[in-house]
């Protein structure tokens, strides 16, 4: 359970890998659960029955790729407003890039330990 809940948690640091499978996983999840949920409301259950658990659903999935998004910034040594810096046009396409390509930050940062850090024995090889 302790897992689950740090999906929708601010802290800490994730790797490219990490946030990579995250942002496909949530949004393959969260669409193809709402996708189902609204496909029965029209063949089997009223509208409003539906309409609660799918906002709820989707409300989540946004969470949690928000918390993975800043989790990935944290990770480059950047604060977690930074992702409001997606919203800005063609400066947000250049994030993006950051965000998938570039690697984190090595060792402890100001937001936590290095993700990676277990895969090399406590200590991260640096090129």
């Amino acid at each position: 359970m302790d897992a689950f809940l740090e999906l929708f948690s601010l802290s800490g640091r994730a790797n490219r890998a990490r946030y990579i499978w995250h942002i496909i996983l949530d949004d393959l999840v969260v669409a193809g659960m709402v996708g189902v949920l609204f496909f029965s409301s029209f063949f089997f259950l009223p509208l409003p029955l539906i309409a609660v658990p799918a906002v709820g659903i989707g409300l989540a999935g946004a969470w949690a790729a928000l918390a993975i998004t800043v989790k990935r910034l944290h990770d480059l040594g950047r604060p977690g407003w930074h992702l409001l810096l997606l919203a800005v046009p063609l400066y947000n396409i250049y994030l993006s890039i950051v965000l998938f390509v570039v690697a984190g930050t090595a060792g402890t940062n100001e937001y936590g330990p290095d993700p990676l850090a277990d895969l090399y024995g406590g200590q991260r090889r640096i090129g």
